[in-house]
């Protein structure tokens, strides 16, 4: 078996649980990976966790592997979107600090991951153990899945046609380097994925996985929730029900749910006695409510934990906004202002998103693109609305009152194109009192404008002006101020002919 090459620096996330290689000895495959156990990739830690050994005889033939001795299983949880690229390694840590050190010996470690699933609570014989290259869903066999060194695109483009998300084993011993790759190529969030993870040698040692496009384009995150006792975080769902939801308390052996209206603590159990698997699929929004109990019955440390189940579809009430500076500033600050539903903001669910439109008067075009923050700095005069949802999510949306901010265009060419052909402030026509005067660069007055009238076309009783600067001066009602105070502005701009 061979391996790639690469000493990744490694960002391992994992779980507070103690693990012990004779908790993974070999079992049959229907039942064996319902003890994986989650981890994270995250920059701020890091950490290993012993492999396992004793097993030799593992599972058999799984996949592209031939054997899978001393099998280890694990799942993630998806965080945020994307692309997600692990190296894999193991060795035997010779001084117990969980660096690859010169000098200590590499292992060889292959593996196989299936994905994506609802939860990780999975009936292990929905896991694919063999591949189907035609698709015709007859002969599902080992012997056609492609190890992804000989073929990096074969389970990035599905080629095998089962829920098998990647599968390696590679070496380099020229270079003493052992080290796999595992790829997830467009993972969404809330997505579960179980990996196998073999021990060929059968020798105590350490195992690392990095996450190694961590902070790049497009990439993917896990979720680290997932290490800590309990149910997790609140879920946002679009109206799209039903929604899985699981959690897990260390010792218990028994699990009991209950469900609760949003905003009450009135809990009653779901129907049906207390299950081993603590995974439950829900069809209405509510605070669901996890308790787990130990061999004698008792409550585990950490019982209960709760989260809430949220349907966001009518989130927004309302949008307005707020402009930081005065008219003719020429770039400004828009904040959005959200009026969220009562039970949206009750339930502390504040995960808003905003869209800078802009009117140009044949239809809208999207200045900028959703974003998280309300503010949208340095937007140039013009007429524009705001759009806001709860973070992907549609249904959602509302839209502000228009935004019309006054300015004046830096030129104009009067050549009878239909373009740029007059000039005239940008949004003063609401303003009737607003008295608008054009002057030379001597001072010399030159036309006076009606707030909303067709403009200046760039002429002097009737003789076209040269192409130079020209001045403005606007007296009007400044429309940021309460009290709409009177405001006098002065500024120049270009002809160009």
């Amino acid at each position: 078996m061979k391996m790639a090459k690469g000493l990744p620096q490694i960002l391992l996330l994992f779980s507070i649980l103690v693990f012990k290689s004779t908790f993974f000895y070999a079992q049959d495959f229907d039942v064996a990976c319902r003890a994986a156990q989650p981890f994270c990739s995250d920059a701020s830690l890091e950490l290993t966790f012993p492999n396992v050994t004793g097993d030799m005889d593992g599972l058999g033939e799984v996949g592209c592997l031939n054997t899978t001795p001393n099998p280890a299983w694990y799942f993630i949880r998806i965080d945020q979107p994307g692309e997600l690229i692990f190296d894999i390694q193991q060795w035997v840590d010779s001084n117990d600090n969980s660096n690859l050190d010169r000098g200590e010996r590499q292992l060889d470690v292959d593996f196989i991951a299936w994905g994506p699933f609802p939860t990780s609570f999975v009936n292990c014989d929905i896991l694919s153990q063999g591949c189907d290259n035609n698709g015709d869903g007859d002969n599902i066999r080992p012997a056609e899945c492609v190890n992804n060194v000989d073929d990096p695109d074969y389970y990035v483009n599905n080629m095998d046609n089962t829920n098998i998300i990647d599968c390696s084993y590679a070496r380099t011993p020229d270079d003493d380097i052992y080290i796999e790759t595992l790829t997830i190529p467009n993972a969404q969030s809330g997505e579960y994925y179980i990996i196998l993870i073999t021990n060929f040698a059968d020798e105590a040692g350490v195992i690392q996985l990095q996450q190694t496009n961590l902070n790049e384009d497009n990439a993917g995150t896990t979720d680290c929730s997932i290490l800590e006792p309990g149910v997790g975080p609140d879920i946002a769902t679009c109206g799209e029900f039903p929604i899985t939801i699981e959690g897990r308390f260390p010792r218990a052996v028994t699990y009991q749910w209950a469900r609760a209206d949003v905003g009450t603590t009135n809990f009653v159990n779901v129907p049906g006695p207390p299950g081993v698997i603590p995974f439950l699929e829900v069809t209405t929004e509510g605070v669901y409510q996890l308790r787990g109990f130990d061999e004698t019955g008792a409550e585990v440390p950490d019982s209960p934990d709760d989260l809430v189940v949220l349907d966001v579809s009518d989130a927004v009430v309302s949008v307005g906004y707020s402009i930081a500076e005065e008219s003719f500033a020429g770039g400004y600050t828009i904040t959005a202002e959200v009026v969220a539903a009562p039970d949206v903001e009750a339930a502390g669910f504040d995960d808003f998103e905003y869209r800078l439109d802009r009117d140009i008067g044949n239809g809208f075009l999207e200045y900028r693109p959703f974003q998280s923050s309300p503010i949208f700095t340095n937007v140039p005069p013009g007429d524009y609305f705001i759009t806001a949802r709860y973070a992907n999510c549609p249904a959602s949306e509302e839209i502000s009152d228009v935004i019309m901010i006054l300015g004046y265009p830096k030129y104009f060419t009067p050549n009878g194109d239909g373009f740029h052909d007059t000039w005239s402030l940008i949004n003063i026509e609401d303003q009737p009192t607003a008295l608008i005067y054009i002057f030379d660069r001597y001072g010399k007055l030159l036309k006076q404008l009606r707030a909303g009238g067709p403009g200046w076309d760039g002429t002097y009783n009737g003789k076209n002006m040269p192409s130079s600067d020209y001045w403005f001066r606007v007296e009007f009602n400044e429309p940021r101020d309460p009290n709409m105070r009177r405001r006098v502005f002065a500024g120049n701009f270009s002809l160009i002919r």
